[in-house]
């Protein structure tokens, strides 16, 4: 079945040429220009489920942003791919720690967009077919529940993005060693190791607000200098 991917942009050349590449790609494209609209179309319970969205962060009305903190308000983990005309980080950091899952400055080249388009879904399909759920496990005072993509702490329960998960999910596999940023992004984000992003930092920076009881002296998910990142060995005392 094709994937039906929903394209929230209002400049209409750019939503225009995009639309059309991602036809000949053999993709379902439905366009809006506004937020609105487009959260309408999603929250109709007589429409086709929606595969992926690209959403522009700057739009009319409702902004991108909004847009995305109504759709994961609302626990609705679609993969998002923002695309931003801001070059600034804290816009990059918004959109993040928002929910979405990749995001791409404009102007971008097309190819890279639809390699970041495959890689979402192909992860999103993978992870729908996954017979197996790892079990609950816990990092430092909280749990992480991975079939409900939710992390558990003090009695609350916050929800985790799948992106969020699956980087918790790779260090936990490799709980006690370094992971470093190349293996990260090649099996979360499914991006070449090289790849020049703070993608990657800036998840670790809204995990550990999460998880860590002072995210300024983490003791769970700490930083391997030049290198990447590990996961704490879990003290049985705890």
């Amino acid at each position: 079945m094709e994937a039906r991917i929903l394209l929230i942009e209002d400049e209409e050349h750019l939503a225009r040429g995009l639309s059309f590449n991602l036809e000949t790609d053999g993709y379902q494209v439905e366009v809006f220009e506004h937020g609105e609209g487009a959260l309408e179309r999603i929250e109709n319970p007589d429409e086709s489920s929606v595969d992926l969205i690209i959403l522009d962060l700057m739009l009319p009305g409702i902004s991108g942003l909004q847009v995305l903190q109504q759709l994961r308000k609302a626990e609705n983990r679609v993969p998002v791919l923002l695309l931003t005309a801001r070059d600034t980080e804290q816009d990059i950091v918004d959109g993040l720690d928002t929910g979405a899952d990749d995001y791409l400055t404009k102007p971008f080249s097309l190819p890279v967009l639809q390699a970041r388009v495959r890689t979402l879904l192909r992860r999103a399909s993978h992870a729908e077919d996954e017979d197996i759920t790892p079990a609950p496990f816990r990092i430092g005072a909280s749990t992480v529940h991975p079939d409900r993509f939710e992390l558990e702490r003090t009695g609350k329960y916050l929800p985790l993005t799948a992106k969020e998960l699956g980087l918790i999910l790779l260090l936990h596999e490799r709980r006690g060693s370094a992971v470093s940023r190349g293996d990260i992004l090649r099996e979360v984000w499914g991006l070449h190791p090289q790849t020049r992003t703070r993608v990657v930092d800036t998840f670790v920076l809204r995990l550990r607000k999460l998880i860590e009881p002072d995210p300024s002296h983490p003791r769970h998910l700490l930083s391997v200098r030049a290198f990447g990142y590990r996961l704490a060995e879990e003290k049985t005392s705890d």
